[in-house]
């Protein structure tokens, strides 16, 4: 008995021993990395941050920029992305309708104000003049209208202004302090068209029909790299209007009446990119295939990354059936490239419609924001999704399109842009980790 106790203690002990051998030797390659994932990931399965990723720049489409909460205007020729160009069309109307302009009224001045809520780039840098003109708007401004938009106007300006641009400090007007604002002075013989125009203000659109607008762009000529801002623009602020100052036979005083920006008013802005002295942007709008060491993000209408996985089938060959637990892009953010110029606060991922336009991914729909990500991470100077859902959907999609395309938020009234490290930098390259079951 002592000896048939021994013989099969010996044979459990010869076959754990070979088992564990086997299942050492049997290790899968989807597993590799396991060993510095953290816990709670190991858990959830399998494991593999070496997916197959293409990813290059191209260039946005136009984006909507009507109505926005702020606008851009100005121009800035960044070091890296070129020059960029950003004017606004907006329309005017009535402090009040049929206004009394009194006896004999004769124009003094007129003021277009444009209240400042912020800038981005080096305001300034080499002193921060910049040169801006005013142009009457001589065809109807209607709605939804996108940053490519255009509108024929007097080539003639109405007024301009060049000079310092300060948006921290108050200006004195009238003795009063006012909130930092642009001030252009317009010319009186406009004035007093306005002045004799009383007949056509006891309605805003009949106004509208004679007055369509005013287009304000840039006129800073020369600008080297660096120089230049990009303003943002508050059309709600109630110094954000024209001002006609007057006076008339009734009274010694100065007369105002102000033409205003509503938020019904129709109003848009206007973005064009030259990417002529940006090198490596240029070399991948031309050439799809690169993009593995650095890729271009900008807002404005300017540029966003198509990212593809072209070997999914290979996770579910042979009628393998997966399911996807996490599925983490990273993106870091190139080091070195946002002293002066920070990067969007967030960014998105979406996917193409069968109708072209961009759509939302199934992650951003029914997860929470911090589920799915995308914000700027500053400390680690990157942007991470989680996209599970539609990474799994990706798995069984037959479309043409499988890409998804990062985009940044509220392009149409934010001037960030950033530099993103592709698929081969040496220093910290974008990648996907991938967290899954096999279920079968």
């Amino acid at each position: 008995m002592q000896n048939m106790f021994s013989g099969k203690s010996s044979r459990i002990v010869i076959s754990l021993f070979l088992f564990l051998l086997i299942l050492n030797s049997c290790k899968k390659a989807d597993t590799v990395g396991m060993e510095v994932l953290p816990e709670e990931d190991r858990l959830q399965g399998e494991f593999t941050d070496t997916i197959t990723i293409i990813a290059h720049t191209i260039r946005e489409d136009s984006v909507l920029t009507d109505e926005r909460v702020l606008h851009i205007l100005g121009s800035h020729n960044d070091p890296i992305f070129g020059l960029t160009t950003a004017s606004i069309y907006t329309q005017l109307v009535l402090e009040s309708v049929d206004p009394d302009f009194g006896t004999n009224p004769v124009i003094d001045s007129v003021v277009l104000s444009l209240a400042y809520a912020g800038y981005y780039a080096d305001i300034m840098k080499l002193g921060g003049e910049q040169s801006f003109s005013v142009h009457r708007v001589i065809q109807s401004i209607s709605d939804s209208l996108y940053s490519d938009d255009t509108r024929e106007y007097h080539k003639l300006p109405l007024g301009t202004y060049s000079g310092l641009i300060d948006t921290r400090d108050s200006v004195l007007i009238n003795g009063i302090n006012q909130p930092p604002q642009m001030r252009i002075k317009l010319d009186n013989s406009f004035g007093t068209e306005l002045l004799n125009s009383a007949s056509v203000m006891s309605s805003d659109s009949l106004f509208l029909q004679t007055f369509k607008g005013l287009y304000i762009t840039p006129s800073t000529q020369n600008l080297l790299p660096g120089m230049g801002s990009l303003l943002y623009i508050s059309p709600s602020s109630p110094y954000t209007k024209m001002t006609m100052y007057y006076h008339n036979a009734d009274t010694t005083a100065l007369q105002e009446f102000d033409f205003v920006i509503r938020s019904s008013t129709e109003r848009f802005t206007s973005f064009t990119h030259d990417y002529s002295t940006a090198v490596d942007i240029t070399a991948q709008l031309a050439d799809s295939t690169l993009g593995s060491d650095k890729l271009y993000l900008q807002a404005m209408a300017g540029l966003k990354v198509k990212i593809t996985f072209p070997y999914l089938n290979n996770l579910v060959t042979n009628g393998r059936e997966i399911a996807i637990n996490k599925a983490e892009l990273i993106l870091p953010v190139s080091s070195g490239t946002t002293a002066r110029l920070s990067p969007p606060s967030r960014v998105m991922l979406v996917k193409k419609g069968s109708d072209g336009k961009d759509k939302f991914i199934d992650d951003i729909i029914y997860e929470s924001g911090d589920f799915f990500g995308g914000y700027y991470n500053s400390p680690d100077k990157e942007f991470k999704f989680n996209f599970p859902r539609h990474f799994q959907s990706l798995l069984k999609d037959t479309a043409s399109d499988k890409s998804l395309y990062l985009i940044a938020i509220n392009a149409g009234s934010t001037a960030n842009r950033c530099v993103l490290n592709g698929t081969g930098n040496a220093d910290k390259p974008l990648k996907l980790r991938l967290t899954y079951t096999i279920l079968e």
